[in-house]
Protein backbone atom coordinates (compact mmCIF):
# COMPACT_ATOMS: atom_id res chain seq x y z
CA UNK A 1 0.00 0.00 0.00
CA UNK A 2 1.33 3.40 -0.90
CA UNK A 3 2.20 5.73 1.94
CA UNK A 4 -0.24 8.33 0.57
CA UNK A 5 -3.09 5.84 0.93
CA UNK A 6 -2.07 4.59 4.34
CA UNK A 7 -1.88 7.96 6.04
CA UNK A 8 -5.60 8.37 5.45
CA UNK A 9 -6.37 5.00 7.04
CA UNK A 10 -9.16 5.08 9.63
CA UNK A 11 -9.60 8.82 9.32
CA UNK A 12 -5.97 9.89 9.83
CA UNK A 13 -4.87 12.65 7.49
CA UNK A 14 -1.36 13.82 6.83
CA UNK A 15 -2.42 17.47 6.74
CA UNK A 16 -3.61 17.67 10.35
CA UNK A 17 -1.65 19.88 12.73
CA UNK A 18 -1.90 19.15 16.42
CA UNK A 19 -1.14 21.82 18.99
CA UNK A 20 0.24 20.89 22.36
CA UNK A 21 -1.23 22.49 25.47
CA UNK A 22 1.73 24.86 25.44
CA UNK A 23 1.29 25.84 21.80
CA UNK A 24 -2.17 27.35 22.07
CA UNK A 25 -2.60 30.96 21.00
CA UNK A 26 -2.29 33.30 23.96
CA UNK A 27 -2.76 37.05 24.31
CA UNK A 28 0.54 38.98 24.36
CA UNK A 29 0.03 40.28 27.89
CA UNK A 30 -0.66 36.83 29.31
CA UNK A 31 1.58 34.23 27.57
CA UNK A 32 1.20 30.64 28.68
CA UNK A 33 4.46 29.33 30.11
CA UNK A 34 5.70 25.75 30.53
CA UNK A 35 5.17 24.13 33.89
CA UNK A 36 8.29 23.11 35.82
CA UNK A 37 7.95 20.03 38.00
CA UNK A 38 10.13 17.53 39.80
CA UNK A 39 9.09 14.70 37.46
CA UNK A 40 7.96 14.08 33.93
CA UNK A 41 4.21 14.61 33.59
CA UNK A 42 1.32 14.26 31.17
CA UNK A 43 -1.09 16.96 30.05
CA UNK A 44 -3.81 16.03 27.61
CA UNK A 45 -2.36 13.29 25.43
CA UNK A 46 1.25 14.45 25.60
CA UNK A 47 4.21 13.83 27.89
CA UNK A 48 6.44 16.63 29.18
CA UNK A 49 9.76 16.57 30.96
CA UNK A 50 10.41 18.34 34.25
CA UNK A 51 11.36 21.54 32.40
CA UNK A 52 8.04 21.66 30.56
CA UNK A 53 9.33 20.44 27.19
CA UNK A 54 7.17 18.04 25.20
CA UNK A 55 8.79 14.61 24.88
CA UNK A 56 7.76 12.00 22.32
CA UNK A 57 9.17 8.67 23.47
CA UNK A 58 11.18 6.90 20.78
CA UNK A 59 12.83 3.88 22.31
CA UNK A 60 13.71 0.25 22.53
CA UNK A 61 12.81 -2.62 24.85
CA UNK A 62 15.81 -4.14 26.61
CA UNK A 63 15.12 -7.61 28.12
CA UNK A 64 17.74 -6.86 30.72
CA UNK A 65 17.25 -9.85 33.01
CA UNK A 66 16.60 -12.36 30.23
CA UNK A 67 20.18 -11.63 29.26
CA UNK A 68 21.96 -13.79 31.82
CA UNK A 69 25.13 -11.74 31.38
CA UNK A 70 23.56 -8.97 33.49
CA UNK A 71 24.66 -7.39 35.78
CA UNK A 72 28.21 -7.88 34.48
CA UNK A 73 27.18 -6.35 31.12
CA UNK A 74 23.98 -4.73 29.87
CA UNK A 75 24.50 -3.46 26.27
CA UNK A 76 23.20 0.03 27.09
CA UNK A 77 26.23 1.66 25.46
CA UNK A 78 25.47 -0.20 22.23
CA UNK A 79 21.76 0.59 22.39
CA UNK A 80 22.53 4.30 22.90
CA UNK A 81 24.20 4.40 19.48
CA UNK A 82 20.75 4.11 17.89
CA UNK A 83 19.83 7.60 19.05
CA UNK A 84 16.89 6.29 21.11
CA UNK A 85 15.70 8.75 23.74
CA UNK A 86 14.15 6.07 25.99
CA UNK A 87 14.58 2.45 27.04
CA UNK A 88 11.95 0.12 28.47
CA UNK A 89 13.73 -2.00 31.08
CA UNK A 90 12.66 -5.52 31.94
CA UNK A 91 12.83 -6.32 35.64
CA UNK A 92 11.54 -9.14 37.83
CA UNK A 93 10.52 -9.15 41.46
CA UNK A 94 11.49 -12.82 41.32
CA UNK A 95 13.05 -14.32 38.21
CA UNK A 96 11.98 -17.78 39.27
CA UNK A 97 15.05 -19.73 38.18
CA UNK A 98 17.66 -20.50 40.81
CA UNK A 99 20.49 -20.90 38.30
CA UNK A 100 20.08 -17.36 36.94
CA UNK A 101 22.96 -15.01 37.96
CA UNK A 102 21.93 -13.03 41.03
CA UNK A 103 20.85 -9.40 40.71
CA UNK A 104 19.77 -6.75 43.18
CA UNK A 105 18.05 -3.40 43.42
CA UNK A 106 21.53 -1.87 43.61
CA UNK A 107 22.12 -3.16 40.06
CA UNK A 108 18.98 -1.39 38.89
CA UNK A 109 20.20 1.79 40.58
CA UNK A 110 23.49 1.59 38.68
CA UNK A 111 21.69 0.97 35.40
CA UNK A 112 19.38 3.95 35.90
CA UNK A 113 22.42 6.08 36.64
CA UNK A 114 23.90 5.00 33.32
CA UNK A 115 20.61 5.89 31.59
CA UNK A 116 20.93 9.38 33.03
CA UNK A 117 24.52 9.67 31.80
CA UNK A 118 23.36 8.70 28.30
CA UNK A 119 20.31 11.01 28.46
CA UNK A 120 18.01 8.05 27.91
CA UNK A 121 14.64 8.07 29.67
CA UNK A 122 14.22 4.82 31.66
CA UNK A 123 10.90 3.03 31.89
CA UNK A 124 11.06 0.23 34.46
CA UNK A 125 8.52 -2.59 34.22
CA UNK A 126 7.90 -5.82 36.10
CA UNK A 127 7.55 -8.91 33.88
CA UNK A 128 6.63 -11.45 36.59
CA UNK A 129 2.95 -11.64 35.59
CA UNK A 130 3.21 -11.27 31.82
CA UNK A 131 -0.10 -12.22 30.16
CA UNK A 132 -1.60 -13.54 33.40
CA UNK A 133 -5.39 -13.17 33.46
CA UNK A 134 -5.92 -12.31 37.13
CA UNK A 135 -5.44 -8.55 37.37
CA UNK A 136 -5.88 -8.64 41.15
CA UNK A 137 -2.37 -10.08 41.38
CA UNK A 138 -1.17 -6.55 40.64
CA UNK A 139 -1.95 -5.41 44.18
CA UNK A 140 -1.18 -8.63 46.01
CA UNK A 141 2.07 -9.54 44.22
CA UNK A 142 3.64 -6.48 42.60
CA UNK A 143 2.66 -3.29 44.43
CA UNK A 144 4.37 -4.47 47.65
CA UNK A 145 7.62 -4.58 45.66
CA UNK A 146 7.09 -1.14 44.11
CA UNK A 147 6.37 0.38 47.54
CA UNK A 148 9.08 -1.40 49.52
CA UNK A 149 11.68 0.87 51.12
CA UNK A 150 14.74 -0.35 49.14
CA UNK A 151 12.91 0.02 45.83
CA UNK A 152 11.41 3.42 46.68
CA UNK A 153 14.84 4.68 47.68
CA UNK A 154 16.15 3.94 44.19
CA UNK A 155 13.08 5.19 42.35
CA UNK A 156 13.04 8.47 44.24
CA UNK A 157 16.71 8.98 43.45
CA UNK A 158 15.89 8.91 39.71
CA UNK A 159 12.36 10.33 39.77
CA UNK A 160 13.20 13.48 37.78
CA UNK A 161 13.38 11.45 34.55
CA UNK A 162 11.80 8.11 35.47
CA UNK A 163 8.61 6.37 34.28
CA UNK A 164 7.30 3.22 35.95
CA UNK A 165 5.29 0.52 34.14
CA UNK A 166 3.63 -1.41 36.97
CA UNK A 167 2.93 -4.73 35.24
CA UNK A 168 3.68 -6.14 31.81
CA UNK A 169 0.57 -7.21 29.85
CA UNK A 170 -1.51 -8.14 32.89
CA UNK A 171 -5.27 -8.85 32.78
CA UNK A 172 -7.91 -9.82 30.24
CA UNK A 173 -10.83 -8.11 28.53
CA UNK A 174 -11.65 -9.47 25.06
CA UNK A 175 -10.30 -12.85 26.11
CA UNK A 176 -12.53 -13.09 29.19
CA UNK A 177 -15.86 -14.89 29.55
CA UNK A 178 -17.48 -11.65 30.73
CA UNK A 179 -15.78 -8.53 29.29
CA UNK A 180 -17.88 -6.12 31.36
CA UNK A 181 -16.92 -7.76 34.64
CA UNK A 182 -13.30 -8.12 33.52
CA UNK A 183 -13.12 -4.44 32.60
CA UNK A 184 -14.44 -3.37 36.00
CA UNK A 185 -11.90 -5.62 37.73
CA UNK A 186 -9.11 -4.15 35.60
CA UNK A 187 -10.20 -0.59 36.40
CA UNK A 188 -10.60 -1.20 40.14
CA UNK A 189 -7.26 -2.99 40.44
CA UNK A 190 -5.41 -0.14 38.77
CA UNK A 191 -7.25 2.51 40.78
CA UNK A 192 -6.09 0.76 43.93
CA UNK A 193 -2.54 0.39 42.63
CA UNK A 194 -2.32 4.04 41.55
CA UNK A 195 -3.51 5.24 44.96
CA UNK A 196 -0.90 3.14 46.73
CA UNK A 197 1.91 4.34 44.46
CA UNK A 198 0.88 7.98 44.88
CA UNK A 199 1.51 7.78 48.61
CA UNK A 200 5.21 7.70 47.68
CA UNK A 201 5.86 8.67 44.04
CA UNK A 202 4.44 11.21 41.57
CA UNK A 203 6.27 9.96 38.45
CA UNK A 204 4.29 8.96 35.34
CA UNK A 205 2.66 5.54 35.72
CA UNK A 206 2.40 3.50 32.53
CA UNK A 207 -0.51 1.05 32.36
CA UNK A 208 -0.45 -1.82 29.86
CA UNK A 209 -3.66 -2.77 28.09
CA UNK A 210 -5.12 -6.20 28.92
CA UNK A 211 -5.01 -9.26 26.64
CA UNK A 212 -1.21 -9.26 26.48
CA UNK A 213 -1.27 -5.52 25.87
CA UNK A 214 -3.36 -5.61 22.69
CA UNK A 215 -6.79 -4.29 23.73
CA UNK A 216 -6.27 -0.53 23.65
CA UNK A 217 -10.02 0.09 23.37
CA UNK A 218 -10.31 -0.33 27.14
CA UNK A 219 -8.63 3.04 27.58
CA UNK A 220 -11.42 4.87 25.74
CA UNK A 221 -13.84 3.21 28.18
CA UNK A 222 -12.00 3.75 31.49
CA UNK A 223 -9.05 6.04 30.73
CA UNK A 224 -10.63 9.31 31.87
CA UNK A 225 -11.88 7.68 35.06
CA UNK A 226 -8.41 6.35 35.84
CA UNK A 227 -6.85 9.76 35.22
CA UNK A 228 -9.41 11.47 37.42
CA UNK A 229 -8.76 8.96 40.19
CA UNK A 230 -5.04 9.78 40.13
CA UNK A 231 -4.27 12.75 42.35
CA UNK A 232 -1.21 13.50 40.21
CA UNK A 233 -3.10 13.16 36.90
CA UNK A 234 0.04 11.53 35.54
CA UNK A 235 -0.74 8.34 33.62
CA UNK A 236 0.34 6.83 30.29
CA UNK A 237 -1.78 4.16 28.59
CA UNK A 238 0.28 1.59 26.73
CA UNK A 239 -0.68 -0.71 23.87
CA UNK A 240 1.36 -3.59 22.49
CA UNK A 241 0.81 -3.85 18.76
CA UNK A 242 0.66 -7.62 18.34
CA UNK A 243 -2.29 -7.20 16.06
CA UNK A 244 -2.14 -10.24 13.76
CA UNK A 245 -5.76 -11.08 14.57
CA UNK A 246 -7.08 -7.74 15.81
CA UNK A 247 -7.57 -4.36 14.15
CA UNK A 248 -6.42 -1.75 16.65
CA UNK A 249 -6.16 1.18 14.22
CA UNK A 250 -9.75 2.45 14.66
CA UNK A 251 -9.35 2.23 18.45
CA UNK A 252 -6.15 4.25 18.21
CA UNK A 253 -8.01 7.03 16.41
CA UNK A 254 -10.74 6.97 19.08
CA UNK A 255 -8.13 7.27 21.83
CA UNK A 256 -6.52 10.22 20.07
CA UNK A 257 -9.88 11.93 19.63
CA UNK A 258 -10.51 11.40 23.36
CA UNK A 259 -7.22 13.24 24.12
CA UNK A 260 -5.79 10.24 25.98
CA UNK A 261 -2.03 9.87 26.64
CA UNK A 262 -1.43 6.77 24.50
CA UNK A 263 1.98 5.18 23.89
CA UNK A 264 3.06 1.86 22.41
CA UNK A 265 5.19 -0.05 24.88
CA UNK A 266 5.91 -2.71 22.26
CA UNK A 267 5.90 -2.79 18.48
CA UNK A 268 7.51 -5.71 16.67
CA UNK A 269 8.06 -7.40 13.33
CA UNK A 270 6.94 -10.87 14.46
CA UNK A 271 4.21 -12.27 16.70
CA UNK A 272 4.08 -15.59 18.51
CA UNK A 273 1.09 -17.94 18.65
CA UNK A 274 -0.09 -20.53 21.15
CA UNK A 275 -0.68 -23.83 19.41
CA UNK A 276 -1.78 -26.86 21.45
CA UNK A 277 -0.62 -25.14 24.67
CA UNK A 278 2.83 -24.54 23.24
CA UNK A 279 4.34 -21.25 22.05
CA UNK A 280 5.23 -21.13 18.37
CA UNK A 281 7.73 -18.28 18.09
CA UNK A 282 7.82 -15.90 15.10
CA UNK A 283 4.53 -17.41 13.89
CA UNK A 284 3.05 -14.26 12.33
CA UNK A 285 4.86 -11.82 10.09
CA UNK A 286 4.08 -8.26 11.19
CA UNK A 287 6.55 -6.93 8.65
CA UNK A 288 4.91 -8.10 5.41
CA UNK A 289 7.74 -10.46 4.49
CA UNK A 290 5.53 -13.51 3.95
CA UNK A 291 8.12 -15.84 5.46
CA UNK A 292 5.81 -17.40 8.05
CA UNK A 293 2.08 -16.66 8.44
CA UNK A 294 0.28 -13.50 7.33
CA UNK A 295 -1.85 -11.53 9.82
CA UNK A 296 -5.57 -11.84 9.31
CA UNK A 297 -5.97 -8.11 8.70
CA UNK A 298 -2.74 -7.39 6.78
CA UNK A 299 -1.38 -5.35 9.69
CA UNK A 300 2.31 -4.44 9.62
CA UNK A 301 4.41 -2.36 11.97
CA UNK A 302 5.54 -0.33 8.93
CA UNK A 303 1.96 0.89 8.52
CA UNK A 304 1.62 1.82 12.19
CA UNK A 305 4.82 3.81 12.69
CA UNK A 306 4.05 6.64 10.20
CA UNK A 307 0.74 7.19 12.02
CA UNK A 308 2.54 7.34 15.35
CA UNK A 309 5.03 9.83 13.92
CA UNK A 310 2.27 12.01 12.51
CA UNK A 311 0.28 11.95 15.74
CA UNK A 312 3.34 12.41 18.02
CA UNK A 313 2.74 9.13 19.84
CA UNK A 314 5.61 7.38 21.61
CA UNK A 315 6.72 3.82 20.89
CA UNK A 316 9.27 1.18 21.89
CA UNK A 317 10.57 -1.48 19.53
CA UNK A 318 10.72 -5.04 20.81
CA UNK A 319 13.55 -5.81 21.30
CA UNK A 320 17.26 -5.04 21.34
CA UNK A 321 18.12 -8.61 22.33
CA UNK A 322 17.75 -11.43 23.58
CA UNK A 323 14.55 -13.00 22.33
CA UNK A 324 13.47 -16.57 21.63
CA UNK A 325 12.29 -15.28 18.27
CA UNK A 326 15.70 -14.30 16.92
CA UNK A 327 14.11 -12.54 13.91
CA UNK A 328 12.53 -10.12 16.40
CA UNK A 329 15.92 -9.00 17.73
CA UNK A 330 17.25 -5.66 16.56
CA UNK A 331 20.80 -6.98 16.83
CA UNK A 332 22.35 -10.40 16.40
CA UNK A 333 24.47 -10.17 19.53
CA UNK A 334 23.53 -6.92 21.29
CA UNK A 335 26.12 -4.84 19.41
CA UNK A 336 25.16 -1.86 17.25
CA UNK A 337 27.53 -3.03 14.53
CA UNK A 338 25.41 -6.18 14.04
CA UNK A 339 21.93 -4.80 13.38
CA UNK A 340 19.46 -7.22 11.85
CA UNK A 341 17.33 -6.08 8.87
CA UNK A 342 14.56 -5.30 11.35
CA UNK A 343 16.93 -3.39 13.62
CA UNK A 344 18.33 -1.43 10.69
CA UNK A 345 14.83 -0.37 9.69
CA UNK A 346 13.92 0.73 13.23
CA UNK A 347 17.10 2.77 13.50
CA UNK A 348 17.64 4.12 9.99
CA UNK A 349 14.28 4.28 8.22
CA UNK A 350 14.15 7.81 6.73
CA UNK A 351 10.49 8.31 7.70
CA UNK A 352 10.12 6.84 11.19
CA UNK A 353 13.56 5.59 12.24
CA UNK A 354 15.11 6.49 15.58
CA UNK A 355 17.90 8.48 13.94
CA UNK A 356 15.43 10.97 12.46
CA UNK A 357 12.62 10.99 15.04
CA UNK A 358 14.14 10.55 18.53
CA UNK A 359 14.79 13.82 20.35
CA UNK A 360 16.59 13.85 23.69
CA UNK A 361 15.16 15.50 26.79
CA UNK A 362 17.10 18.41 28.27
CA UNK A 363 15.87 17.49 31.77
CA UNK A 364 19.00 15.44 32.45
Amino acid sequence: MERREFLNLAGFTCGATLLSPFEVIAKPFNPQKPIHRNTFYTKGRFLYDSLGNKIVLRGINLPLLDDWNFPQTDKLTELAKTGANAVRIQWYKNYGQADRPSYSIADLDKFLTRCRANRIIPIVYLADLTCKSNVNLLNSELIPWWTSKPVLSVLKKHQKYLIINLANELGVYRWSNNPTTALNSFKDAYKNAIARIRQHLQVPIMIDAPDCGTSIEVFTKIGKELINSDRSRNLLFSGHAYWAGYNGIPHLKTAIDANLPIVFGEIANKQDENINNSTSYCYYDLDGTGKNHAPQNNFTYQKLLPILKQQQIGWFAWSWWKDRCTERQMTENGDFSNLTPYGNDIVNNPVYGLKVTAKKSSAF
